[in-house]
Order: C-alpha cells, then sequence, then structure tokens
C-alpha cells in the first residue's frame, strides 16, 4: 500500500465552542420513570410515566398539571397495567400509549380522555412511533419482544379514527381487535421478522420511505428496510407466483413465523453489542448509532460495511443521540446521564458535561432535543432543561495537534520525542523540546484508525495496531514504512493492545484482541509482509479470555498481564504459554455502585517489585468503573488494595507508573489526571487505605486517551479525544499544546504558556490540588527506614477532602488564580 506523506498544514483553531447555562432542575410528580418525553402542538413539554401519570410542563419546567391515565390504576387492591412506550399524534391532537397487557391505546390531549384502543396484539408493543406519510395517510408502527417490526397503515385517518370510536367498548374504552383489524377498509397491518433479539428503537424516515430499527444483536443491530413491498422486480414476480409470501392484509395464524424481508429491501449494520438508540439525517446523509459498546459510530446509510467514524468517551451504554445545528453537531447522552456534545465533521468532543456539574441524580430515563431552542431535556430522577448556546472564542493560544480525535501517544525517550495517533489513521512525531511537528504521515493504515502503538526499547521501531486488524512496523524517526504483520483469525478483527517483549536476545511483538493474543518474533527483514504468529500458545484458546482482550504488559524476563471486556485478568508464562495466575475483578466493589460494568482497560506491572514475591503487589489494574486495584501475582493471586481512582465520578481511560515505581498518575473519561505515591503503598502486604494523592486538576475538556510520563525533565504528556496533545509539569502548570504557534522551550519556565488551561472556558476545570507532598524515593533500605519514622499526620486523607462546597467555590478559585500563585513549585519538584 502506498503511503502519502504530507507537509505540515496550518489547522485554524476552532473558532466556534459550545457553553451552556446554568441547568434548570425541577422536581416530578412521577414515581416511575418517565417513557416519553416530547414537544406539544401548544408548545408544552409534555412526559408519560411508565404507570400512566402524564405531566404538562412548560418548556421553562414549570409544571401545569398532571393526570394518572389508566383509570385501572386508580383502584386499589388491583393488579397494576404498565406503560411500554408512548409517542405523539400532533395533527389529530392524540396520545398514543403502548401497554404491557398488548394494547395500543389512543387519548385525547386536550382532556387525557381515552379515545379509542386496539386490544389482542399478538406480542408487546415495546416500542412506539407514529409519522404522516401521504395527505390523509399515517402509519402507526412499534417493535416487540420477538424482534418483529410491525405496521399499521391508516388511510383516511379522521373518518377511520371516528369509526373507531363506534366500536363496542371493553373496559368502557371502544376497542378495535387485532383479528377485526385487518377487515377495515382503510387498515393495512404488516408484519415483518426483521431482529434476533428485542427491538430497542424503531422510527420511520419519511424522507427516504423506510423503517430504521434496531436491536441489542449484534448481527441485526440495526436495520433499515422498506414498509410493504419489495423494490426488486424479479422478486415482485416471484411474491406473484407464490401467493404464501404476501404480506396480506390477514393475521397470520397462531405460532406462524411473520416474514422477513427479502434481501434488496432492507440493510443490515452489524455492531458489537447491539444498537439501543440512533439518529438519521437524510441532509448530510449520515447515521449514527449508540448502544451497550459505550462508542457512538457514524455511518453512510448507503454503506452498512463498515462506520465511517467512531466517537469514544463514554464510560456506560449511549441512550440518546440526536443530530442538530443544521447536521454539524450531534447531542449524545450515556445512561448514566453524562452528556457530550460533537462536531460530526471534525469527529472531535466539544463539550463534557458530568451529572454532578449539570445537578442531574440518577440514571437517564428518557431526552428530547428542540432544535429551536437548542435545548435538551433529560429526565432521571429529576427533569432537567440544559439550554446550549454557541459563541466566538478569539483564545491566541487556542490550536489543536491533530484534525481529529487522538487515540494515543508515547514519549521516545532516546530520541526525546512524542509520537500520536488518531482516528483518521495518520502518525505525527514531535519534538519534545519545543512542541513543533518533526515529521508525519497519512493513511498508516489505509481508512482504519490507529488504535495502539508500541516503541521498543531503543526507540528507533515504532509498531501500530489498526482498526482494520493490521500490525505496521515503521522506522520512528522518519516514519518509514518497514512491513505489515498478519494476525491470526479474520483480518477485520481490531488491535486493541501491542507492546514489545525481550526474553534474552530474542524479541518479540504481542497484540491482542477479539478473545485472543497474537506473539510474533521481530525479524530484522525489509520484506513488505512480517512473519505470521506463533501458534503454539495452546492454553491462550482453551484457557484464554472469554471476551474482548483490551489491554497487554510485559514484565522481565517472561511474565506477560492480559485483561478483558469480562474483568478478568490473566498472567502468562510467555515462554510456555500456560496462563499462571488468573484474577477476578473487584465485583462486590463493583455491583455496590450499582453497574454491572467489569471493564479492565489498562494493566501495567510494577517492575522494581518483581523480586517480593510474597510480600508486595507487583501488578496495577484500572477498573472496573473508576477503580485502581494492586494485586499480587503471585502464588495464585491475591488482592493487596483497591480505592477508587476519581473525584468526579467517572472511570479511568489510561494509566501510568514512574520509572522508579514511585508515582502512580491515572486519568478519567471527563479530562482529569491523578497523581499518588506509590512508594511503599501494598510493598509489604494488603493495604486497607488508598495512598497519598499528590495533584489532581484537569488536562483536557473531554476523555483522555493516553497519559505519558516524561521523567528526565518531572513532566506529563497526556492527549485527547478533543484533538489536542498537551505538555505539563508535575505542578500542574500548563506547558503548552503540541502544534501550537508559539514555541516552548521545556528548559525555560518563562516559555510556558501563562494562565489556566485553555480548555477551562469551554467547561468550568478544577484547579490543581495539591493534597499532600513527597519525597518518592525507593533507592535504599536505609532510606525506606528514615522514611518510615515520619509521622503519619502528615500525609492528608485523599479522595474525600474534595466536597461539593469546594466545587461551588471553583469561580472564585480561579479568579484569584490570576493574581497569585496557588501553590509553591517546589513541592514536587523531587520527584523523580
Amino acid at each position: 500500500m502506498a503511503l502519502k506523506c504530507y507537509a505540515k498544514e496550518e489547522y485554524q483553531p476552532r473558532a466556534k465552542q459550545i457553553f451552556h447555562h446554568l441547568p434548570t432542575v425541577s422536581e416530578m410528580p412521577h414515581r416511575e420513570p418517565l417513557l416519553h418525553i416530547s414537544l406539544t402542538v401548544d408548545n408544552n413539554i409534555i412526559g408519560v410515566g411508565q404507570d400512566g401519570l402524564v405531566s404538562i410542563w412548560t418548556r421553562n419546567l414549570k409544571l401545569k398539571k398532571s393526570r394518572l391515565i389508566l383509570d385501572e390504576n386508580k383502584v386499589l387492591n388491583r393488579k397494576l397495567k404498565w406503560i411500554s412506550d408512548s409517542t405523539l399524534m400532533p395533527q389529530y391532537n392524540k396520545l398514543i400509549i403502548g401497554t404491557c397487557d398488548r394494547e395500543i391505546r389512543l387519548y385525547e390531549l386536550s382532556n387525557f380522555e381515552p379515545c379509542c384502543q386496539i386490544i389482542g396484539l399478538e406480542t408487546m408493543p415495546l416500542h412506539l412511533d407514529y409519522s404522516v406519510r401521504e395527505e390523509d395517510e399515517c402509519i402507526i408502527l412499534y417493535g416487540d419482544e420477538q424482534g418483529c417490526v410491525n405496521i399499521i397503515l391508516i388511510s383516511s385517518v379522521g373518518e377511520t379514527l371516528r369509526n373507531w370510536t363506534k366500536c363496542p367498548a371493553v373496559e368502557e374504552i371502544p376497542s378495535v381487535s387485532m383479528e377485526n383489524i385487518n377487515d377495515t377498509r382503510n387498515i393495512t397491518f404488516i408484519r415483518w421478522k426483521v431482529h434476533n433479539d428485542w427491538v430497542t428503537k424503531i422510527k420511520y424516515i419519511h424522507s427516504i420511505e423506510s423503517i430504521i430499527s434496531s436491536s441489542n444483536d449484534d448481527y441485526t443491530a440495526l436495520v433499515i428496510g422498506c414498509v410493504n413491498e419489495t423494490k426488486d422486480v424479479q422478486h415482485r414476480l416471484r411474491i406473484l407466483m407464490d401467493s404464501s409470501s404476501i404480506p396480506t392484509k390477514c393475521s397470520l395464524p397462531g405460532g406462524a413465523s411473520p416474514p422477513r424481508r427479502f434481501n434488496c429491501d432492507e440493510s443490515q449494520f452489524k455492531v458489537h453489542r447491539g444498537v439501543k438508540t440512533f439518529d438519521f439525517c437524510k441532509e448530510g446523509n449520515i447515521l449514527v448509532t449508540g448502544g451497550l459498546d459505550r462508542n457512538i459510530r457514524l455511518w453512510n446509510p448507503y454503506v452498512p460495511g463498515w462506520a465511517i467514524g467512531l466517537l469514544r468517551g463514554y464510560t456506560s451504554p449511549v441512550g440518546f443521540l440526536c443530530i442538530a445545528d443544521g447536521n454539524t453537531k450531534l447531542f449524545s447522552v450515556s445512561m448514566d446521564s453524562t452528556v457530550m456534545v460533537w462536531d460530526i465533521e471534525d469527529q472531535s468532543c466539544l463539550l463534557t458535561e458530568i451529572p454532578k456539574a449539570s445537578q442531574i441524580r440518577g440514571e437517564m430515563a428518557v431526552c428530547y432535543f428542540s432544535n429551536e431552542r437548542r435545548a435538551l431535556y433529560l429526565a432521571a430522577d429529576c427533569l432537567v432543561l440544559l439550554h446550549f448556546q454557541q459563541r466566538e472564542d478569539q483564545l491566541s493560544n487556542s490550536c489543536v495537534s491533530h484534525n481529529e480525535p487522538i487515540l494515543c501517544c508515547q514519549y521516545n525517550k532516546p530520541f526525546r520525542q512524542v509520537v500520536s495517533c488518531l482516528e483518521g489513521s495518520a502518525i505525527k512525531v514531535w519534538d519534545l523540546q519545543n512542541g513543533q511537528l518533526v515529521t508525519e504521515v497519512y493513511e498508516a493504515h489505509g481508512d482504519a484508525a490507529v488504535t495502539c502503538m508500541a516503541l521498543d526499547t531503543s526507540g528507533k521501531r515504532l509498531i501500530t495496531g489498526g482498526r482494520d486488524g493490521s500490525l505496521k512496523k515503521w522506522v520512528c524517526s522518519a516514519i518509514r514504512y518497514i512491513h505489515t504483520l498478519k494476525q491470526a483469525g479474520t483480518s477485520s478483527d481490531e488491535v486493541t493492545a501491542c507492546t514489545y517483549a525481550d526474553i534474552y536476545s530474542n524479541r518479540y511483538i504481542i497484540s491482542v484482541g477479539y478473545r485472543k493474543i497474537n506473539i510474533f518474533p521481530d525479524l530484522h527483514s525489509e520484506a513488505s509482509e512480517g512473519p505470521c504468529p506463533q501458534v503454539d500458545w495452546i492454553d491462550s484458546v482453551e484457557n484464554g479470555h472469554k471476551d474482548d482482550v483490551l489491554c497487554v504488559s510485559f514484565c522481565p524476563p517472561n511474565l506477560v498481564a492480559s485483561s478483558s471486556y469480562d474483568g478478568e485478568i490473566l498472567i502468562w508464562n510467555l515462554i510456555s504459554g500456560h496462563v499462571c495466575s488468573r484474577l477476578s475483578a473487584v465485583r462486590q466493589a463493583v455491583m455496590e455502585d450499582g453497574t454491572e460494568d467489569f471493564i479492565i482497560n489498562k494493566v501495567t506491572f510494577l517492575q522494581s517489585r518483581s523480586e517480593r514475591k510474597t510480600t508486595a503487589a507487583s501488578l496495577v489494574s484500572s477498573g472496573p468503573r473508576g477503580y485502581i486495584t494492586f494485586w499480587n501475582i503471585f502464588g495464585g493471586g491475591k488482592l493487596f488494595a483497591y480505592f477508587i481512582g476519581f473525584i468526579y465520578r467517572s472511570t479511568i481511560s489510561d494509566m501510568a507508573v514512574s520509572d522508579d515505581d514511585c508515582l502512580l498518575c491515572a486519568a478519567d473519561h471527563i479530562g482529569y489526571i491523578y497523581i499518588w505515591n506509590i512508594t511503599k503503598y501494598a510493598l509489604q502486604g494488603p493495604e486497607e487505605e488508598p495512598p497519598a494523592l499528590l495533584l489532581s486538576w484537569r488536562v483536557h475538556s473531554c476523555s483522555v486517551t493516553s497519559v505519558a510520563w516524561v521523567s528526565e525533565h518531572q513532566l506529563l504528556l497526556t492527549s485527547s479525544v478533543d484533538c489536542t496533545v498537551k505538555l505539563w509539569s508535575l505542578e500542574g502548570k500548563y506547558i503548552g499544546t503540541f502544534g501550537q504557534k508559539d514555541l516552548w522551550n521545556i528548559k525555560d519556565k518563562m516559555s510556558w504558556q501563562r494562565g489556566p488551561n485553555p480548555d477551562s472556558h469551554t467547561i468550568p476545570a478544577a484547579p490543581a490540588r495539591q493534597v499532600s507532598a513527597i519525597k518518592p524515593s525507593c533507592a535504599t533500605e536505609r532510606e525506606d527506614e528514615a522514611n518510615s519514622a515520619e509521622p503519619e499526620s502528615q500525609v492528608a486523607s485523599p479522595l474525600s477532602l474534595i466536597k461539593d462546597d469546594e466545587i461551588a467555590e471553583e469561580p472564585k478559585q480561579r479568579q484569584k488564580a490570576k493574581s497569585e500563585h496557588r501553590y509553591s513549585p517546589s513541592l514536587i519538584s523531587g520527584a523523580f
């Protein structure tokens, strides 16, 4: 494959930024979760609860009235009726609800009185949608627990509704049976078998006259299909020859399987762990999906084979997506109520709003976005209104390092360079001394993102892994392509992590991905295709991971640690290929946190402790959730310590240990980093308390993807999906962004950027917070003994020091910080 190298192009800083006003928070009369929020024809907000309670609000969240519309639930000692979903029929001022008793009811919005109902549905209407098709013609559709798309086409809508109101009453509501509905002249009922799992969302798109539906099944995650007829002439002829294939007006006989569409009539999108929510824009020709895997994917709706973009940053499933602002912005909300705003063209995050900052309590139940007001209505344990605005910023120091989200970066110590890789398959090399671009290469992995990389000990060779499943070897200083390494299995399996391993005089490259570990001998060959992986690692197949492998780490002389999506950590003997220890996530602590997320994002060895096999923890892992865990890996493995690694509720995205194993740095998904003193932590046995937290501050406006130590200069390197690579001192001082116009000199502090982190103007950022000062040193036993004599009172309490009232004082503190220095420059100057 020919690689294209380009000269550096000036990238203008993004002038427009997103921010929102103070949130409006209202308590709700609902005891059960809301299922639906939308705008009514009279510009009010309507909310429908699971128990049938309907509330009407002004657009500024002033409660006007509420009423329980299910009369069955007003009677004591009677089985409750539950609503499964609801939608509006605005042209006829009707509210449509689906119930768990397999009914569809229509209510008058003016007085909430029942109008009529359709009873005897074969399945439960889990998710509803309504749309107008033609003049006096509409469509009501619902997805069910059998993965079917059910379509009710109604013509002469006004006349049909009047006829329904004259039908015999069941439980005092005029009712039309599903068995008889097809005999009605103006009704057509169609049912397609579409998904292999429950339908999670369904929507009729008038602009393309198609139905989009989703499920949690990998292979039928999202399907775009026609309504009622095939588009292929030859297939139409076959249908005429075989009347059994015609989706007639007659209901299916009991036990009969509904027909499937022809392949020419639908497009299937495969997504790992399925799709929970989606949105579609015809003008922008873009489809976005989100689900349980916490990633947002961007698609060309006519090319279902692969996504054109991947947005990462969430730590819980994505529950809401909305394309807005002239198809340039994407508003998304996760199930833990974290709100993010994305630039669709740049595929970068513009804003991250954590629940605590927005005063959102509880998990997101349902959302509604008003394009007219640019306002997001979010229902959790309370109802919250976030009103967004766009403003022009003229920050002279505002810049980006890449044009797309950065997925990883590393420091090349021998050459004093920084290497960064990004979603758009580009690699850049930067000069650490001044932040200037040295060289760059585009289309490193074709159209696939560069997901991970590793440097050998000499710094001369770079290995990159791509979303296309390939590994490529480069000359690092010039980013000159050497050859491609072939993975075992299909080439489409994403490489999630890679590393180098030196065993005596032999060198190996290790990569991980979908439930497998590949080991390649590192040969000094210039051939275009490198060696295939060794296949004699029997345990990796028989006793290895049962879920996606996310991380790998090597510890001399022969140990490898790998972690997976299901929270399992395996310690391998690289020579024999056998599992030495099998470590499980801290499931009890996670369950107490109210989640089933066991993902281990990062594992790293404390190599200086490898000789203390019985007394010391020699492996650190990040996860599950925001926990950081210390393990003793010998004798089958033992948990030595775990603690919460965040201040504001989030998940650890990356982690790094200093060269002498004395400092631990972790970064989270909302842009904060934390530094702990682990000099003696879990060195003599298990620990019950967390280590001393030294500093915590915000480095990026959204998720941090990589953090790396620059030990010889006492600096930290960070990258993020906000398209920037930044350099920091260990005191929390911002040095600069790689690629900025004004170069710096790392030895001259006067050349460092003055003032706060430039991201703080977008999202309020906590200033660098010192908790304690240390002199980390683990050189000699004599120094350890001297340090142990220091009084414990000098070590401040860690995470618990940060309280809500301190967060409220942040605006005042930031104003004060402009005129005085908060911390002494010598606090941790001896950290290395």
